[in-house]
């Protein structure tokens, strides 16, 4: 249910108004209003979403004035994590790697989905690997306002985004240490 919503927000034109309903969303995922709330939480805390007065819930807005912005505190944020991460590769995060380039490598019928569920691992990869807690959370917040530009560039030209993401995966496959692999992340979102 998270991430269905996170796919549907970053995936969604930024110009295009979205609303989320609690009662809605509780209906179409079969839940109670209690879980859809926390979720709703979650995502207003990654400002994927705000909660207006008289208005409800709705999709926060990206201003392109603050692009570079984002993606360089998200750069700024990897190479801070350096500092707190794993000293070495856990089995689990190996086979994340390769998940992450076998799906790069081969994206399957719906490459913007494929593309998305990428940056999401590329996510869950990096703030698994920080043992800073507060860092990791940061880091999480950042990660999803740039994906969130990264899947508006998808959309546009899936392909190209394909192109431009294969080096990437290539320097972060390489990677000895988590160290190096967010550096690696640090330089593609400079």
């Amino acid at each position: 249910m998270l991430q269905e919503l996170r796919f549907r927000i970053c995936t969604t034109h930024p110009d295009t108004p979205m609303m989320l309903h609690e009662g809605k969303l509780a209906q179409e995922f079969g839940v109670s209003r209690t879980p859809i709330r926390q979720v709703l939480q979650r995502l207003s805390f990654e400002h994927l979403l705000e909660t207006r007065s008289g208005v409800g819930t709705v999709v926060s807005t990206l201003d392109p004035a603050q692009r570079d912005l984002h993606f360089s505190m998200l750069s700024d944020m990897l190479r801070l994590c350096t500092r707190c991460c794993a000293p070495a590769f856990a089995m689990p995060s190996r086979i994340q790697l390769a998940t992450i380039a076998e799906l790069t490598a081969n994206p399957g019928e719906t490459p913007v989905e494929s593309y998305f569920t990428i940056r999401a691992l590329f996510l869950d990869l990096v703030s698994g690997l920080v043992q800073d807690p507060i860092a990791a959370e940061a880091h999480a917040a950042l990660h999803w306002r740039v994906i969130r530009w990264r899947m508006q560039a998808a959309h546009a030209d899936v392909h190209a985004a394909f192109s431009a993401l294969r080096p990437t995966v290539a320097a972060v496959a390489s990677a000895q240490t988590p160290a190096a692999l967010f550096t690696a992340l640090a330089l593609e979102a400079a």
